[in-house]
């Protein structure tokens, strides 16, 4: 499987890690709905709140508000922008349909899939790979995990639901670690999601494979590598670490 090459195509760059780039995994959620109303979803942790607010008035949207058991700290969207997935530092993940006409928010489920834990970053695909079309949510879950869950429908209430498909090792205790699907290169090789870990390397996971997942390591960072992102056409992935650098790789073709 072609993946980026160990060795960064350009010079790393420093930034603040006190300021995110708005091309990281965590803000996705928030353009990807910017683009289908008004309506930007914000959070307020010290209130363990998801709140709807219009971006054209400033002013929170009628009943857009929902309230997650901890403070939360990663958010995400549906392809059809219409169910927003929240994690928190409780190990939970709360599901909110939303509705994109006026910001809404109506409480649909909860899961506990890190007892003890916190969520850290979520990521929603319409599907995972050609062998995989089901709905799918990745996860980064402290301490120690990468899930991949398929999204169902409950049975009775047709609340969206979570399947564990999944679950890879990783170095994740203390860090607001981040990852992504890989829809291009899952499309033509088979699955591959991408994540960061506090062991300061990127690891590509295959999330067909039934043993040996990892597919690849890329070292060349001297802090956990905090967040991942690749863009467009998947010829480029940029990772960011904990002392505020980013370096970017270029993708190898077999």
């Amino acid at each position: 499987m072609p993946c980026p090459s160990p060795h960064p195509c350009a010079h790393p760059l420093h930034v603040s890690h006190h300021h995110t780039p708005s091309y990281l995994p965590s803000h996705t959620p928030l353009l990807f709905l910017s683009h289908l109303t008004p309506f930007v979803p914000q959070v307020g942790s010290a209130r363990h709140m998801v709140r709807v607010v219009n971006i054209s008035t400033g002013k929170a949207a009628r009943g857009g508000a929902g309230r997650l058991p901890g403070r939360v700290l990663a958010l995400c969207f549906d392809a059809p922008g219409r169910v927003l997935w929240a994690g928190d530092d409780r190990g939970s993940i709360s599901s909110f349909l939303c509705d994109p006409g006026t910001g809404r928010l109506t409480k649909a489920s909860r899961v506990v899939v890190q007892a003890g834990g916190s969520i850290t970053s979520l990521s929603a695909r319409a599907w995972a790979s050609r062998e995989a079309p089901d709905p799918s949510l990745l996860v980064n879950a402290c301490p120690d995990r990468l899930l991949l869950f398929r999204v169902v429908e409950e049975e009775g209430s047709g609340a969206p639901g979570l399947r564990l498909r999944r679950s890879f090792p990783t170095r994740h205790r203390e860090q607001p670690l981040r990852s992504c699907f890989c829809p291009l290169m899952s499309f033509r090789q088979g699955a591959c999601v991408v994540t960061g870990s506090e062991d300061a390397c990127v690891h590509f996971f295959d999330v067909g494979r039934s043993a040996r997942a990892t597919v690849n390591t890329l070292q060349g960072h001297g802090h956990a590598v905090l967040a991942v992102a690749f863009n467009c056409d998947e010829s480029l992935l940029a990772s960011s670490d904990a002392a505020g650098t980013v370096i970017v790789w270029r993708r190898q073709h077999a």
